[in-house]
């Protein structure tokens, strides 16, 4: 019982890094910056759920197996509020980049660090996931 329920928390966390990386991919190989932003618009909805589903699994996890805040605890919760500020602060540098211009080079830049960053939090932490009781 205890597996099946880590593993729900699991697969969310696993979706959501392939998630992050295929976007590494798209924004490195589409040239178009109007399908590019389309396509950022659109995927922030999967992103939304699989980070709704991690951080909703995780709590229940906590409460259903009785885990106390640990440094591993700690550093999952800490990845989860600074994946969701990375995540915000790419769409915000979104919102104000216009297709075509100068400054959406400059996004792409800037959505590609931040996709990177997702990405090392996600590898990181989840390094220390088989190790929680």
């Amino acid at each position: 019982m205890q597996s099946s329920i880590i593993q729900m928390h699991i697969w969310p966390v696993i979706a959501l890094t392939f998630l992050v990386a295929l976007n590494i991919v798209v924004i490195v190989m589409q040239k178009d910056d109007i399908k590019l932003k389309k396509y950022l618009r659109i995927q922030v909805i999967a992103w939304i759920t699989l980070t709704s589903m991690v951080v909703f699994t995780g709590a229940a996890i906590m409460a259903w197996l009785h885990i106390p805040f640990r440094i591993k605890i700690i550093a999952m919760i800490a990845a989860s509020i600074a994946i969701v500020f990375l995540e915000l602060r790419r769409h915000l540098a979104m919102k104000k980049a216009r297709p075509q211009q100068e400054c959406f080079k400059k996004f792409r830049h800037k959505a590609l660090r931040y996709y990177i960053f997702e990405l090392l939090w996600l590898l990181m932490v989840g390094g220390l996931a088989p190790q929680l009781p």
